[in-house]
């Protein structure tokens, strides 16, 4: 079964190419060679990207920019060499161009990062100072035009194994990060504080966590729920060296069931030095 799914989605992805038509003339008449080693990574911000190859728009690129399958990563070549072109969508600059040979073993797209504005090969960001934890945030108006507070927030906590959801949490403590962050903009990097905070009850645990919240509503900002407003990201703690670079972009997203959801990356992690 899995050999016969591969072969038609081969034969999708040719067939995409081959019927694909510029002035009424096919585009690929005949297939000369298949490469497997075609990968392009980046990320895109601000304006959506679009890819062309050969002058035919073949898809578009916004957030984070990966091959999804193995079973993508491939070009047809019906002629020595195809061309690539990265375009800006809202005017038809050409933002990025490449040719990939017949011969080369690999075709690679380096890594890139556009910020609708400008076209980078790849995401610059500063060093750790000592053991500082420092981040900067990234709130895409996609998701809406509200500012939003981006605030440590400590859990105190504790277990009672007879509930359906047995972590209760008896006190929260909110240490601010950033606040009335405007989307669309990224903020300055700012220095995230080690998260003090004493226990209000004896038998209680502490666990900070990093959420979003509506600026003026200080609601959770997706779905007013703590947990779906909650960042995947590293706060410092005592003991806990060396320092760390974080720049996080977040995005309210609607799923295709029409729930939100919280869709976050750190571009340090997806721009390693």
């Amino acid at each position: 079964m899995t050999k016969i799914f591969k072969i038609i989605y081969l034969a999708a992805i040719l067939f995409l190419f081959s019927s694909c038509e510029k002035d009424g003339v096919p585009v690929l008449s005949k297939i000369k060679v298949i490469n497997k080693e075609f990968s392009i990574s980046g990320f895109v911000l601000g304006d959506t990207v679009e890819q062309y190859f050969d002058g035919v728009k073949m898809r578009e690129y916004y957030s984070l920019v990966r091959m999804s399958t193995t079973h993508q990563n491939q070009l047809a070549f019906e002629k020595d060499e195809i061309n690539m072109e990265l375009k800006r969508k809202s005017t038809g600059e050409v933002l990025y161009r490449q040719t990939f040979n017949i011969n080369d073993k690999q075709n690679i797209v380096p890594n890139f990062y556009f910020d609708g504005f400008k076209f980078n090969k790849g995401y610059t960001y500063p060093d750790p100072q000592g053991d500082d934890y420092t981040a900067n945030f990234f709130v895409d108006n996609k998701g809406g035009s509200a500012p939003v507070d981006i605030n440590i927030e400590v859990l105190e906590y504790y277990y009672d194994t007879t509930k359906p959801d047995p972590i209760i949490v008896v006190n929260t403590t909110a240490i601010p990060i950033v606040e009335n962050v405007k989307p669309g903009e990224w903020t300055p990097y700012v220095k995230i504080q080690i998260p003090t905070v004493t226990p209000q009850q004896s038998g209680t645990e502490l666990y900070p966590i990093v959420v979003v919240r509506d600026s003026k509503t200080k609601d959770y900002y997706v779905n007013k729920n703590r947990d779906h407003s909650t960042i995947n990201m590293e706060v410092p703690s005592f003991g806990i060296s060396p320092g760390k670079v974080q720049s996080i972009y977040l995005n309210k997203i609607t799923a295709s069931d029409k729930k939100l959801f919280l869709q976050f990356y750190d571009l340090v992690q997806l721009f390693p030095r």
